[in-house]
């Protein structure tokens, strides 16, 4: 018995990963499948349409015209509809319930070309989009030769999860672990590989290859572990500590869904490319054609490179300016003769505690036009005023002044709390010596400072490279995409470039890894110094 329990128990908790692998494979499978189903539908629709002037059942598939001016008011436009019977108006007076929609695809059609995707809403509907001379001959229905037809599925629900069909296999599977089991010696191993495996069948059946490969990866593996006895060291070890595993276990949960498999998704995104809700896979491709830049000079706003060299001398002059007015307002606010230093502090930690996307709109505000409150100071004291968003240098400047006001509370809260740490006495005694208020910042101050700036200035270095909001909000990218930084980028690739979701995943992918790389280099020199010291 104690050879069966120790069988089950393993080819449980693989059971367990084999099906969630297995239902992942199928709704990929499903959801392919009733794509390319409603879609072939979508378009035997139109060319049906076009050469009989039939309508097939189950779809609403109808002939658009080009948008005209409108006889009364020539800014508005209007299409006209032919559904089969006659044409109409689109959207007129005796309008039906999906006019809207093909409306939509029309003007669509106009800025991106042929479509034919399912639809995002959860409907299971196709969506066709086609010229009418490049479907079929015109015949009798138009002779224009400027119509779409347009063919939208009747809503379908995919194909149910076969939950009897893994019923089955898991009791399949169940049968030649515990035969495997009775039978003992090397035949419990094979009866675990071959009980595993056996979950892989419904993953063949689908042809979802990868699917059945990470199941029949994971039996091996589990048959390894169990023979080597290493499952029962994992279990007498997970026994042993089962309170503090309690404890931990509802953190790794949510680590490992919020984080981790996020983290893996965005990876692999990287290597395909999105285009009109159809995913291709592209190998390297993003990333070389980011790494090289896509053929474009070293100066253009588009050009990684650029972009690069943007963000470095965004997180440069930001770090420097945060630490550097962080520490000398907390060794102003240090000193014990300044009256109400517990209202200053409260106050100039406000930024900080404001949302940044707030901030960023106020300083936005101010840098706008003539009536910024920023221009309006200049103009106070006889200067010109300042377009600061037609040039490069004041729209970086507008961004560096717009993040220094954020980030330096954070910076002279740290160097506050170093600054409590130091021993009056030290001071005392280099006053007695008589080292000046340089020597004693130089060797009793700034020593003391740094373990403590050095981890802030490698996470103000994280936040500032990531700034998302100040970019976006203040400055926009203006001039032409010039201020664009990494994570900016990232973002246009995938909701302004034609959502191209793969190559802001390579984009993310390429960030991480340059942070990475600081996060370890950094570390290592901050330790580095603080050893010499």
């Amino acid at each position: 018995m104690t050879g069966l329990r120790r069988q089950f128990r393993d080819f449980g908790i693989a059971a367990v990963l084999a099906v969630l692998v297995a239902t992942v494979a199928f709704v990929a499978v499903r959801n392919r499948d009733l794509a390319e189903r409603q879609i072939d539908l979508a378009t035997r629709a139109t060319e049906t349409l076009v050469a009989t002037s039939t309508v097939l059942p189950t779809t609403h598939t109808a002939l658009i015209s080009a948008a005209k001016p409108s006889p009364t008011y020539a800014y508005l436009r209007h299409r006209e509809i032919f559904d089969g019977l006659r044409w109409r108006t689109l959207g007129g007076p005796d309008h039906k319930p999906d006019d809207k929609l093909f409306y939509d695809a029309a003007n669509r059609f106009d800025r991106e070309g042929a479509i034919s995707e399912l639809l995002h809403d959860g409907s299971g509907r196709a969506l066709v989009v086609r010229p009418t001379a490049g479907v079929l001959a015109r015949g009798a229905v138009s002779t224009r030769g400027d119509e779409l037809a347009i063919s939208i599925t009747d809503p379908t629900r995919p194909a149910p999860y076969p939950l009897l069909v893994m019923i089955g296999v898991l009791g399949l599977a169940a049968a030649l672990v515990a035969a495997g089991a009775l039978v003992g010696g090397r035949a419990s191993t094979a009866g675990t590989f071959a009980g595993i495996a056996t979950l892989a069948v419904p993953t063949l059946l689908w042809q979802s290859w990868i699917a059945a490969a990470i199941i029949l990866g994971l039996a091996a593996a589990v048959a390894r572990a169990q023979r080597t006895g290493a499952t029962d060291r994992l279990a007498a070890a997970l026994a042993r500590h089962r309170v503090a595993v309690a404890f931990l276990t509802p953190a790794a949960i949510a680590m490992l869904v919020l984080v981790a498999a996020p983290f893996v998704i965005g990876i692999l995104l990287g290597f395909y490319d999105h285009h009109h809700g159809t995913w291709t896979f592209v190998g390297i491709r993003n990333f070389t054609e980011i790494l090289s830049g896509d053929g474009k000079p070293l100066d253009d706003p588009l050009n990684f490179w650029f972009i690069l060299g943007v963000t470095v001398l965004w997180t440069v002059a930001n770090v420097a300016m945060h630490v550097t007015i962080g520490v000398l307002l907390a060794l102003l606010l240090s000193r014990k003769w300044i009256f109400g230093r517990g209202i200053f502090r409260m106050l100039l930690i406000l930024p900080w505690a404001i949302p940044n996307y707030i901030t960023a709109l106020i300083w936005k505000g101010m840098f706008q036009g003539e009536y910024g409150a920023v221009n309006s100071l200049l103009h106070a004291v006889g200067l010109s005023d300042v377009s600061w968003f037609s040039s490069w240098a004041t729209a970086f400047s507008a961004n560096v002044i717009t993040n220094t006001w954020l980030g330096f509370p954070f910076m002279m809260v740290v160097a506050l709390g170093a600054l409590e740490t130091i021993p009056k006495e030290l001071y005392e005694a280099a006053s007695v010596d008589g080292a000046t208020a340089w020597q004693r910042f130089r060797h009793i101050t700034l020593p003391h400072l740094r373990p403590a700036l050095g981890p802030a200035v490698a996470l103000g270095s994280i936040w500032t490279f990531n700034m998302f909001n100040v970019i976006y909000l203040v400055s926009a990218g203006q001039p032409g995409g010039a201020t664009n930084i990494l994570v900016t980028d990232a973002y246009r690739w995938a909701f302004e470039r034609g959502e191209r979701y793969g190559m802001a995943a390579a984009y993310a992918t390429i960030i991480f890894l340059v942070l990475l790389l600081w996060t370890v280099f950094g570390t290592r020199i901050v330790r580095s110094k603080e050893a010499d010291a």
